[in-house]
């Protein structure tokens, strides 16, 4: 069966792109256009698309409002088509947070290879609507913990992609107050976004968050995000380092190579978590943890948005144990103290 495919975006060319793209392709149908959010909110009722690519800044009605409109009265797949601008970020963040279950950028440039790559992105990232889970409810974030951790030698490393922004959030929103450990994270997100992400993680949680800079020393307490387009690592002189090297399952930053630089600098002192995502970074990288005394956890596949990456973790033989995103800031305390027993 197709994937009836609706689009929605103020640039003429955009949306002539998109279209001839989808069409093109034997498994999806083109069901509509339209070029505002009033469009989108009134065709996804009457069309009833698997899948919308939404723009989001448009007139009359911008993407953002369209999409919580959506989501309300005919929750649909959203996969959000935005422009490389600090507004065009922060918008994109709120709107992975409203339950679109990715983003793509606008097309850039106009050479036979950028066009490639974007038209492959697009429709990798519209095939990927079929394996998304679609709910758009939230986590409520349950009273402030409490506790007094103590200190702690430990380093938390954690590997996301789709769906990966909303499970942060609630992670963070989780989190206790004075968390011992540096928190290292690889969201697969493209250059220009990562900066706009870790401000959100900064303002919704109790940890502080920041995009990570190359030779920046790892601090208890502070998160950092390797930045999109840099893979990030881990050095024995306690600092994280960023290289341009070539991709490493289609994605740059890769999380296989901030997990296998952690063992070798912290050994046995690391704890990684694999959250949502399609494809299977992280998965050696989580054996590794394991086989040097280490602890991983896995998203459980009844709050992932794609049971990817931690499927994949898992059956490499590297997750000592997975349980609901809302449950992961108590594993991470479990483990820090050194209550960890191994089930999966």
């Amino acid at each position: 069966m197709k994937t009836k495919v609706l689009v929605v975006d103020d640039s003429p060319f955009i949306r002539r792109i998109l279209s001839d793209w989808v069409s093109s392709e034997p498994d999806f149908e083109l069901v509509g256009v339209g070029t505002n959010g009033k469009d989108a909110i009134k065709m996804a009722q009457e069309l009833k698309p698997d899948v919308i690519t939404l723009d989001v800044e448009m007139p009359i009605c911008n993407g953002l409002e369209a999409l919580e409109q959506i989501m309300v009265s005919s929750p649909t797949r959203v996969l959000m088509v935005s422009s490389i601008t600090t507004q065009g970020a922060t918008a994109t963040m709120k709107a992975l947070e409203l339950g679109a279950y990715d983003f793509v950028t606008k097309p850039q440039g106009s050479s036979s290879l950028k066009v490639l790559e974007a038209k492959t992105e697009v429709l990798s990232k519209l095939r990927a609507a079929k394996l998304t889970r679609l709910h758009s409810a939230s986590f409520k974030r349950p009273p402030a913990s409490p506790l007094t951790l103590k200190k702690s030698d430990k380093i938390v490393v954690i590997a996301s992609s789709t769906g990966g922004p909303k499970a942060l959030n609630t992670l963070f929103q989780t989190l206790p107050k004075g968390f011992p450990a540096p928190i290292l994270i690889v969201q697969h997100m493209p250059q220009g976004f990562t900066d706009s992400f870790a401000r959100r993680l900064d303002g919704v949680g109790t940890v502080p968050c920041q995009e990570a800079k190359d030779g920046e020393r790892v601090v208890p307490g502070l998160a950092l995000v390797a930045p999109g387009g840099l893979h990030m690592t881990v050095t024995t002189r306690g600092t994280v380092a960023m290289n341009d090297g070539p991709n490493l399952h289609g994605t740059k930053p890769a999380a296989d190579h901030l997990f296998k630089t952690a063992v070798e600098a912290y050994g046995k002192r690391v704890i990684g978590l694999v959250l949502t995502g399609m494809g299977r970074d992280g998965a050696e990288g989580a054996k590794m943890i394991l086989e040097a005394g280490g602890s991983v956890f896995g998203e459980a596949e009844e709050t992932c948005a794609i049971y990817g990456m931690p499927k994949a973790a898992k059956q490499a033989g590297g997750i000592t144990q997975e349980f609901p995103i809302h449950e992961l800031a108590g594993a991470l305390v479990n483990a820090l103290e050194g209550r960890v027993t191994r089930v999966a």
